[in-house]
């Protein structure tokens, strides 16, 4: 019996999808979806699954007991999660700083998209992905030919002068649902406290990324 558990962040259309596709995964009684809405919930209470009002990136950082390190956090939210966390839990030290993401990964990332705070997603895709890519190892499902590259081994392998670049990986939990440990955020938290200075923080599959960059000066 599958003992883990998966916390699945909002509850719109992806985060109610992926309690659906979840179910065969994991025991229902281990399923809880959080969104700040209730309304948003009650269709998951109905079908007998755990609600949690609160906001997600709070309900993350006041979970410490609550979730276990081998846990999963499924983001269905849009905004980046694993950054947002890290934001929140660092933004008391006074040397942290955001920053855009520096344009020369424009040129070295896949089809880069410019967010509007300076962030930047990239995608081995110029194409619209079906909403349950079963994402097969080898090969694209659209093309059937092996992928450019598998994004997540490119960011955690990134040089760039000056920075430190950390990826957390998005793994595929069902067909179209990713999602990461909750282990991933701690260690990513660990290694910035341990060599602060200029981060990339990314959140990664195969094949799409979110990437933000901040400073943090002791």
């Amino acid at each position: 019996m599958n003992h883990q558990r998966a916390f699945i962040l909002g509850s719109g259309s992806f985060g109610s999808r992926a309690f659906f596709f979840l179910q065969p995964r994991f025991h229902l009684a281990n399923l809880t979806v959080v969104d700040l809405e209730y309304h948003k919930l009650e269709k998951i209470i109905a079908e007998g699954g755990h609600a949690i009002v609160m906001d997600v990136i709070s309900f993350l950082r006041s979970s410490k007991g609550k979730i276990g390190l081998d846990d999963w956090i499924i983001p269905a939210i849009p905004i980046h999660v694993a950054y947002e966390w890290l934001r929140q839990e660092l933004k008391s030290i006074k040397g942290f700083t955001a920053m855009p993401v520096p344009e020369k990964l424009e040129t070295i990332l896949p089809n880069p998209i410019r967010g509007v705070d300076g962030q930047l997603y990239a995608s081995n895709a110029d194409f619209k992905c079906p909403d349950n890519c079963p994402e097969p190892d080898g090969y694209c499902t659209i093309t059937g030919e092996p992928r450019p590259q598998i994004l997540y081994d490119t960011l955690s392998s990134l040089s760039l002068s000056g920075f430190v670049s950390i990826c957390i990986v998005s793994h595929q939990l069902a067909p179209g649902v990713g999602g990461f440990q909750l282990r991933a955020l701690h260690q990513a938290l660990e290694e910035i406290q341990s060599n602060p200075g200029k981060i990339l923080v990314s959140t990664s599959c195969k094949c799409h990324c979110v990437m933000h960059a901040f400073s943090l000066q002791y």
